[in-house]
């Protein structure tokens, strides 16, 4: 049954003290960064809240291939039926793009569908390839910086960036430990890369 399952997932990958810290991380950094934050703390709450369990929920349907050969025993390597996950991450992540649509502050709703679009294109141009492992963990760990440039006043300012990369580097932190040093170059290339953008955009 998938409620029995969901609990099991809930448990398993985001009630977690890593995922609630990394959660109350990415709360800060919006935080830190929106307008009138504090009138607005219960959208930005609720709106992280759906981004922490979407995109977790998403990575982990991605990574199904790699977790049946390196993390047999996890709850959707054994689930009997995926769908009721699929319909429950697109559900989510219709929630976060009506809640970003009605955000009391600017509308933010297509640059978060271009994330969507860009994390759909990271999925499937680097699946079953592992080689491009660690470029795509690197990606991947990308949208939280962009979540906090999304709900930025104003993300071309350098405390909003300077903000976003403290919430990229814990994580990437974290995953360098248990990965390796592989993911390094990438991770390099993909903030000098960011670096350049912003110097360009802001001259």
């Amino acid at each position: 049954m998938f409620w029995t399952e969901g609990r099991e997932y809930l448990g398993e990958r985001i009630l977690k003290v890593r995922i609630v810290l990394l959660a109350l991380l990415l709360l800060t950094g919006v935080v830190l960064t929106s307008a009138d934050a504090m009138a607005n703390l219960h959208w930005l709450v609720l709106a992280t809240c759906l981004f922490v369990l979407a995109f977790r929920m998403w990575d982990d349907l991605a990574d199904l291939e790699f977790d049946r050969l390196h993390h047999p025993a996890r709850c959707l390597v054994h689930s009997a039926d995926l769908r009721p996950f699929y319909a429950s991450l697109w559900l989510l992540l219709a929630s976060l793009a009506g809640l970003l649509m009605v955000f009391p502050q600017d509308r933010r709703i297509l640059p978060f569908l271009g994330l969507v679009g860009a994390f759909l294109a990271i999925y499937r141009l680097t699946a079953n390839r592992p080689s491009l492992r660690s470029v795509r963990i690197v990606l991947v760990l990308a949208k939280y910086p962009a979540f906090v440039l999304l709900l930025a006043h104003r993300p071309d300012e350098p405390a909003a960036l300077l903000t976003a990369f403290a919430v990229y580097l814990l994580p990437l932190f974290d995953e360098f430990r248990s990965t390796g040093p592989g993911m390094l170059v990438p991770a390099v290339v993909l903030v000098g890369l960011t670096f350049l953008a912003w110097l360009g955009l802001s001259t």
